[in-house]
This record gives C-alpha cells, structure tokens and sequence, in this order.
C-alpha cells in the first residue's frame, strides 16, 4: 500500500469510514481559498479608491496592488489591520513612483494612525529589501520592486513640484523654491524642521521674493501645515536670505528684499 492509500485509510478509519474527513478538508480549503480572494479584492477596492481619492496615476495604484498581493500571499503582516497593510502599500508605491505623498497624508486619507502605517510599512520594506537583495533567495520570492534605501520620508524639495502645480505657480518658481530649500539645507537653516514645514515656509518666502507671493493660508491648505508654522519656518529664511538667495537673482532683478513681508510675532 503507498502513502496515498495508507492516507486515505487512516482518514476514513478515523471518521468511521465514511470519508466525511476528506470531504470537510476539502470544503474548508475551498471556504479558505474563497476568504482569501474576497480578502485581496476588498483589499484591491480599498487601494483603487484611496489612490483615486488624491488623483494617483494608475500606475501607483498597480504597484500597491502588487505589493499588497504579495503581502497577503506570504502572510507577512498577519494580524494587521487590512487599512493599515494598504496604507503602507500606497506610501510605498508612491515613494517608488516618484509621487511621494508624506506619512501624514496618508493617514489623512486611509484614517490609519502613524504608528500602524509606521509598523506596517517598516516590516515590509525589511521583508522585501532582504527577497531582493539576499543572494541565496530564490527568484520567485523576490517582488519586482526595489524597496532599500527608498527612506520613509518624502524630502522637501520633492514635495515642491506637487504644491506649486496645486497653486498654479510657474516651473521657474518651482526651480527656485527647491535651490532655496538646498542652500537652507547646506547652511543647517531650519534645521530640524519637518518637510511639510520647509516645504511650505520655503514657498512662501520663495514667491514673495519672486513676486509672485502666495497667502499662508492658500499655502497651508496645499502643504497641510498651520500657517502659524509656515510663517515660523519663513522668520528663519528671512533671517538668513543672504546665503539663501543666489546674487545673480537680484542683479538681474528677478528677487527683491523689499516684497518680504515683515511678519511680527504674536
């Protein structure tokens, strides 16, 4: 007798016979199967409608889709909250697809806390950096997706391009804001200050300078810090704008000290 007939036996030996053992495997393993699918579609629907919620190009939706495939497949975030697990999915295609959105924006529009997203992304991109870089991992355990070095942070200047297309300012305000935001950088002005904050007092310190001023408010709207931060990060540009601000822009005109508004403290 092979395994297969010994397996059988001991099966319908141990449900009398009848081979109602088997049959409850099965079924279990079909209801399993079924779970699993409506599982990755509620997952899938959740990612097409958040992506669609910030206008993310298809291609991030598919990468998230992707990542969260796997992660369901390899069961490498069991016991997560399925929110959680798509949120960090869509941080992570948008880091991968050059759109990086920041971790708070992302809780903003999955309702994910920080900590979650924050956990959920960090056991991914370790899980995924070893399948892709390990040597001895087989090729059909690696994703197509290169996580290591991506950073969970999106940095000011790569935020800047976003923000001045949503308030309609030019590529050379755009140009710009991004050279102030590298000099501040190199110069450890505003150091320690979160992205959202640089990015957002950099404009507008940028587009009064420019003459192209845009209101805190407009701008806080946009970059989803308070004004009274915007205007706090734009106090320490001002203070500093001589090593901010290229000569060249003021000999020929393009930058003038006196659009800066003073802004008082209160």
């Amino acid at each position: 007798m092979d395994g297969m007939e010994q397996l059988d036996t001991v099966i319908s030996f141990q449900d009398g016979g009848s081979g109602l053992a088997r049959e409850l495997q099965r079924a279990s393993a079909k209801t399993q199967a079924f779970k699993d699918g409506k599982t990755m579609m509620e997952g899938f629907k959740k990612i097409s409608q958040f992506c669609d919620s910030i206008s993310l190009p298809k291609v991030i939706s598919d990468t998230a889709k992707q990542l969260y495939k796997r992660v369901e497949e390899d069961r490498i975030l069991k016991g997560k909250r399925m929110d959680a697990i798509v949120a960090a999915c869509i941080f992570i295609a948008c880091r991968q697809g050059h759109v990086p959105r920041t971790f708070r924006e992302i809780c903003n529009i999955t309702k994910v806390n920080k900590k979650a997203l924050g956990q959920c992304y960090k056991a991914m991109e370790a899980y995924f950096r070893l399948n892709v870089s390990g040597g001895a991992t087989s090729s059909t355990n690696r994703v197509d997706i290169h996580l290591a070095g991506s950073g969970s942070k999106a940095s000011a200047e790569e935020l800047i391009p976003r923000f001045c297309n949503h308030l309609g300012l030019p590529v050379s305000v755009e140009r710009a804001c991004v050279q102030v935001i590298v000099n501040a950088r190199e110069q450890g002005i505003n150091a320690g200050r979160s992205p959202l904050s640089i990015a957002g007092g950099a404009l507008y310190f940028t587009t009064h300078l420019l003459g192209q001023a845009k209101h805190a408010r407009d701008i806080s709207k946009v970059a989803n810090v308070s004004e009274s931060t915007i205007k706090l990060v734009y106090k320490g540009f001002v203070a500093e704008k001589e090593k901010l601000v290229p000569k060249q822009w003021l000999e020929d005109g393009r930058a003038k000290w006196d659009r800066l508004p003073i802004e008082t403290s209160k």
